[in-house]
């Protein structure tokens, strides 16, 4: 099964599997309300680590705009997307006519394909890398150039750019990479881009970009934009802020090419509530602050768990880790899932590793209690 952002299905049939099994329900994000279990409390259900979420949601101040947008939840939204469109123009200094708002950024990726690629123009993308925009392409029959990363789990981008010809519409770069959580330096993408034909468009999804620890190999084509048409940069509000249920993304290129994009976005996708929580979380910057720094602990103490266990993993930029565990993941899978933990589908390009997002500290101590109660077995390297 194809690993996306959106698998809603999946989640919910796996979900299901545990609860029926006997887990208990799960408490956070209940009808009842969004409050989230103290980051000390016990687990109860399923520890979801499966979808690179933000397993301590929104902040409090988001929680309370949502609570109350929800009186409104009957209607269409009006000016709000102005609103959302004008605070997103301040933040990275453009034009409101340079923002396109979507139903989470795999809709960005969406449109992004439906205006650029068709049967004669083809998309090329790293691999193993997001799938979203890749099964577009090929459910409407266009061509799909899977590229290898390196050794160091970058980018090709020399490799790439060999593949890219007068039949190519598209180049896709997720920066930093799901599912590795890799980075792909400034420079070489810089280097790539000078060197595309002038009709190429290339699309960087950031989604993981507040994740990122300072370092001087990356730089946001936002906060340092480049002057060129070409460039699309999407964003969500999925991650970092909390929000990966109310589905809010957006996109921030040149206007001609925004208007292009919008000619296939989806009309009122982003709903009243989810742009009034998006106007929120933008505004609470202290929050997205903290979230970085509790990332960067908690990916700090994965690690820790890792080296302890003689285990290895690829060093990740993002809310997720690459881990292999030195054994089958037809093994490990059945095993984690079978006492309620739930990691990333197998993933085809990367068949010794697992993706495990991370969780609250109360799951991610579940998570190796239950992987130590794994029989021993062979190990693979």
């Amino acid at each position: 099964m194809p690993m996306t952002r959106r698998n809603l299905l999946h989640g919910i049939a796996a979900a299901g599997t545990v609860i029926a099994a006997g887990a208990r329900p799960v408490a956070a994000c209940a009808p009842s309300g969004l409050e989230q279990p103290l980051p000390g409390a016990p687990v109860s259900g399923p520890v979801l680590l499966n979808r690179n979420e933000n397993a301590y949601g929104p902040s409090e101040k988001v929680q309370a705009v949502i609570r109350e947008a929800s009186a409104v939840s009957c209607r269409y939204p009006r000016g709000e997307y102005d609103a959302l469109r004008m605070m997103l123009a301040g933040l990275h200094k453009v034009k409101p006519e340079q923002i396109v708002l979507g139903s989470g950024s795999s809709e960005i990726l969406r449109m992004a394909g439906a205006a650029y690629l068709d049967p004669n123009k083809k998309l090329v993308l790293p691999n193993p890398t997001y799938p979203s925009l890749g099964n577009y392409a090929e459910a409407n029959d266009i061509q799909v150039v899977r590229i290898p990363l390196t050794k160091t789990q970058e980018h090709d981008t020399e490799a790439m750019l060999a593949r890219v010809d007068s039949s190519t519409g598209l180049v896709y770069v997720c920066n930093p990479n799901n599912p590795t959580g890799t980075l792909t330096p400034r420079k070489n993408i810089e280097s790539f881009i000078s060197k595309l034909p002038a009709d190429v468009m290339i699309l960087i999804d950031e989604a993981y970009h507040h994740f990122v620890s300072a370092t001087s190999a990356y730089r946001s084509f936002l906060d340092y934009p480049l002057d060129d048409s070409r460039v699309i940069v999407a964003r969500t509000f999925s991650k970092i802020y909390g929000l990966a249920g109310l589905r809010a993304g957006y996109s921030v290129s040149s206007k001609e090419v925004a208007s292009r994009l919008s000619a296939f976005r989806l009309q009122n996708g982003v709903t009243i509530v989810s742009v009034k929580a998006a106007l929120a979380a933008l505004d609470d910057t202290a929050y997205v602050r903290m979230a970085a720094k509790r990332n960067a602990d908690d990916r700090q103490e994965f690690m820790n768990q890792v080296n302890a266990r003689m285990l290895r993993a690829i060093d990740s930029h993002a809310n997720f880790v690459l881990l292999n565990p030195l054994r089958p993941v037809s093994e490990v899978l059945p095993h984690l899932e079978k006492n309620g933990v739930l990691v990333a589908p197998p993933i085809p390009a990367m068949e010794k590793y697992i993706r495990v997002s991370l969780g609250t500290p109360a799951e991610m101590r579940e998570f190796w209690r239950v992987w130590d109660l794994m029989p021993a077995g062979n190990m693979a390297m």
